[in-house]
């Protein structure tokens, strides 16, 4: 009898502590380690570039210019692109020389993100104001930086050097 009861505390031990190790193996994310290229998903690893935005909870923005023309990712703690908390949104630039000073945001076909279609015409020199649309709340967001044209350029990573 004491037998059994060994062999049954035995068995489940061994049952508890394989499905804690199964539970923490999911738990651990896999950090992509290869930069991703246009269009972004989500979890794919961006190229450091443009502006970035620390928001609340654990995202941030991420405002860059992509073959001339505006695009906003959000991006989780970890780097990668996270599903976008705003719906829409608009952006005010004033810059010289006189370029086009408004440009509407909406979500990017195919992409995790929000962008604009009109064309950022060079130089890319200018103060912006942001405004986005909550997803969650009627309320937005607004934001206000300066952007330069050495933020047009990915910023190479250790990581892309390493390859």
């Amino acid at each position: 009898m004491k037998l059994k009861i060994f062999t049954l505390c035995v068995v489940l031990c061994t049952c508890s502590l394989s499905l804690a190790t199964e539970e923490a193996a999911l738990d651990e994310a896999v950090i992509p380690t290869k930069i991703a290229e246009p269009p972004y998903k989500i979890g794919d690893l961006p190229s450091q570039q443009g502006y970035y935005i620390q928001s609340e909870g654990q995202t941030s923005i991420n405002f860059r210019i992509v073959d001339n023309k505006i695009r906003l990712y959000w991006l989780d703690a970890n780097g990668l692109i996270a599903e976008p908390k705003a719906s829409a949104g608009n952006i005010r630039v004033k810059g010289k020389p006189k370029i086009r000073s408004f440009y509407a945001l909406a979500p990017l076909a195919g992409e995790a993100g929000l962008g604009s279609a009109a064309i950022v015409r060079l130089p890319h020199l200018f103060n912006v104001i942001l405004y986005l649309n909550n997803a969650a709340t009627e309320d937005g967001d607004l934001y206000t930086f300066r952007y330069v044209p050495s933020m047009s350029v990915a910023v190479a990573s250790e990581s892309s050097n390493a390859r």
